[in-house]
């Protein structure tokens, strides 16, 4: 050792191992007996327990009203920021009363974890601001619609048919309405009686298809399920160019074909956004929207078809929207200086403008979320076939059955009346016409449904027949038997179309659809 470092000599306690220091810091606590011999001890218990009870009891029921909340609509929709424009579709909707869980999670413990593991992605997404926009449609690992819809919706019970009444108005000066009526051929499974037809044949007959895009919108294959336990297959004509049946085994390998169920046409039954012409003509029909002021209904249409940055931008739109009717279209009645005065007639025709452009705000609010890219072009709706495809993905003669030389054998039907009934189209104020009736078996020239266009050779003597089922009035449908279009309607169509008020062709034409001419992509509507 260095000499310039001796030794340095501890001092006896350091030495020693049980010092006073030491044995402090190890002092025993106060034992705690109880002696249930003793009252106060029994009280002191018994008043131990019954905290730990109120508490237990506390901790319970707060878990189960947490637990209530976490599963209830307003917690998805209003606590969870991002899925404020659902929770607004969804108050709108036929099920506002069911709660969220019950469609996207369902019965069972299992899915009540896997829910709530997903939970904490979306949370750490909405903390990360790395959420969606928009949310889009269809939900991939949605639970089967067998597995909660079907709670309340039996797929056994065979719905009868039921008189449908459309409600429109054409874009011409006037606001005139269009009154469609027909009969909507529900269907679906009797299981006593075995029927099984109409809109929900599909319920008790598995359909199959693989899709080429994420939101369903094109089908490549179907395969319908026999009656042997074979399929039936049906190929998109597309797919006919190239090795047309190894991409089924491939999908089938992958998973990625689909057993067709509710949510594949009712994809948007709690979520739906009209499109523009949907919420107008309500609106207008209700009286809340004037129908005096000249072409609201087009210039409404054409502000909610709008896509604006903000809803600042859509307000100020409707404002010039409302000065372009006080000074642009004021009527002759209300005079410069009626208006300029505020005379009476004056006053009403400014509430009557500044209640309509409200209640295009309110249309536009319901309608358009700018934060979230959503609208109502941003998913497709399926229960229906206008704006969007809906029934026509399969149901458009162009998906073909092939013999074993690949040769075309059969198509999926595209003839609408296997859903409904031929629309009875009424126009302008004095449209009163009776509703389409069955009566007993429908004729065998009623079978296809061109029978709208070859109707017209019908003699006076055969004429008596048809009043047999549909009465004397059947015939005042004005929106076919008043057109008269000009010799060059085959290049003029688009023209023609906007000048009659946007009326739907194929209420004649049932059997030429637009993409017949015109291949998608190319045009959105007509």
């Amino acid at each position: 050792m260095s000499p310039f470092f001796p030794r340095k000599k501890r001092k006896p306690e350091e030495t020693n191992p049980e010092t006073p220091a030491q044995t402090s810091r190890h002092r025993r606590l106060p034992r705690v007996q109880i002696d249930l011999n003793r009252p106060e001890h029994r009280r002191m218990v018994a008043l131990s327990l019954m905290g730990l009870l109120f508490l237990g009891v506390i901790i319970v029921v707060s878990g189960v009203k947490t637990y209530q909340f976490t599963e209830s609509a307003e917690f998805c929709g209003q606590t969870c920021h991002v899925m404020q424009p659902q929770f607004v579709r969804f108050e709108h909707s036929p099920h506002a009363n069911v709660e969220c869980a019950m469609c996207h999670i369902g019965p069972g413990a299992s899915f009540f974890v896997k829910s709530k593991i997903d939970g904490l992605r979306q949370v750490f997404a909405v903390m990360t601001d790395s959420y969606s926009r928009p949310i889009l449609s269809p939900v991939h690992d949605l639970r089967p619609a067998r597995e909660t819809c079907e709670e309340c919706h039996s797929p056994t019970m065979f719905k009868d048919n039921i008189i449908k009444i459309i409600r429109h108005y054409d874009n011409d000066e006037a606001n005139t309405p269009v009154q469609s009526t027909f009969i909507l051929k529900m269907g679906g499974w009797e299981e006593g009686g075995g029927v099984n037809a109409g809109i929900h044949w599909h319920i008790s007959n598995p359909v199959y298809y693989i899709p080429a895009d994420e939101q369903r919108q094109v089908i490549l294959w179907v395969g319908v399920s026999q009656e042997d336990g074979s399929l039936k297959e049906f190929y998109a004509r597309d797919m006919l160019n190239m090795s047309w049946d190894s991409f089924v085994e491939e999908a089938r390998s992958e998973g990625k074909i689909r057993r067709m169920d509710c949510i594949d046409c009712h994809n948007r039954t709690a979520h739906f956004i009209p499109p523009p012409e949907t919420l107008v003509d309500k609106s207008i029909d209700a009286g809340v929207i004037d129908r005096s002021l000249p072409f609201i209904r087009a210039k409404a249409v054409a502000l909610l078809s709008q896509d604006f940055s903000s809803a600042a931008e859509a307000d100020a739109a409707i404002e010039a929207l409302a000065d372009y009717y006080l000074r642009v279209q004021r009527p002759a009645a209300v005079s410069v200086s009626d208006y300029l005065g505020f005379s009476g007639s004056a006053y009403r025709y400014e509430k009557l403008v500044e209640a309509s452009m409200q209640e295009i705000k309110r249309l536009y609010s319901q309608s358009h979320f700018p934060e979230m890219n959503l609208d109502w072009k941003t998913n497709p709706n399926n229960a229906r076939h206008n704006p969007f495809p809906g029934c026509f993905r399969c149901h458009d003669d162009k998906h073909v059955s092939l013999d074993a030389r690949g040769n075309e054998v059969e198509t999926i039907s595209v003839k609408c009346n296997l859903c409904h009934t031929v629309p009875i189209v009424g126009r302008g104020d004095d449209m009163l016409v009776e509703a389409p009736v069955i009566v007993g078996a429908v004729p065998d020239s009623h079978s296809d449904f061109r029978w709208t266009i070859e109707h017209r050779d019908v003699k006076d003597a055969q004429a008596e027949g048809c009043y047999d089922c549909h009465g004397q009035r059947f015939c005042n449908n004005g929106a076919c038997h008043n057109l008269s279009h000009p010799p060059d309607m085959l290049y003029s169509h688009a023209k023609e179309y906007k000048k009659q008020g946007g009326q739907v062709c194929y209420t004649c034409h049932q059997n030429i659809l637009c993409s017949r001419c015109h291949p998608g992509g190319i045009i959105t509507n007509p």
